[in-house]
């Protein structure tokens, strides 16, 4: 009885080590693969010296972002006629998130207008923050 326990235990231990080898030389690199992560490496490092024109943020102090001036600010982006487009960013447990504007589409005076448009949405509030010519900094989640 003690050699046929002893026995089923060295097969079980030997049948584990042959089915929980690594196969070291199972992935294979492709010539494909290498410009894509090249693309991808310099697309990030072209992400991180972009200066927005405007970079609308808004932030939390513990009850979440202020949602009636969110639902202003995209009401004021939506109703613009030309439509400016952002990369939007979210960073926060509580909703934050960052818009941040290159503005393009705009001439120089367009830019300002739209810029002092969200200014008078913004108010005294504290709890939406507005960057102007500077880098997206936050991280998404």
């Amino acid at each position: 009885m003690k050699q046929l326990f002893i026995l089923a235990s060295l097969l079980v231990i030997a049948s584990i080590s042959i089915c929980c080898k690594t196969k070291k030389n199972t992935t294979t690199s492709t010539t494909s693969s290498v410009p894509a992560t090249t693309e991808i490496a310099a697309a990030l490092e072209d992400e991180k010296t972009i200066q927005y024109r405007v970079i609308i943020s808004f932030i939390s102090k513990g009850a979440g972002i202020d949602l009636k001036l969110s639902s202003a600010i995209t009401a004021y982006v939506s109703a613009h006629p030309k439509k400016p487009t952002s990369k939007i960013v979210s960073w926060g447990r509580e909703g934050e998130t960052d818009h941040c504007f290159l503005l393009k589409e705009l001439t120089k005076t367009e830019q300002v207008d739209f810029i002092a448009g969200v200014k008078r949405i913004i108010g005294t509030s504290d709890m939406v923050l507005l960057t102007e010519n500077s880098k997206c900094n936050h991280q998404g989640r």
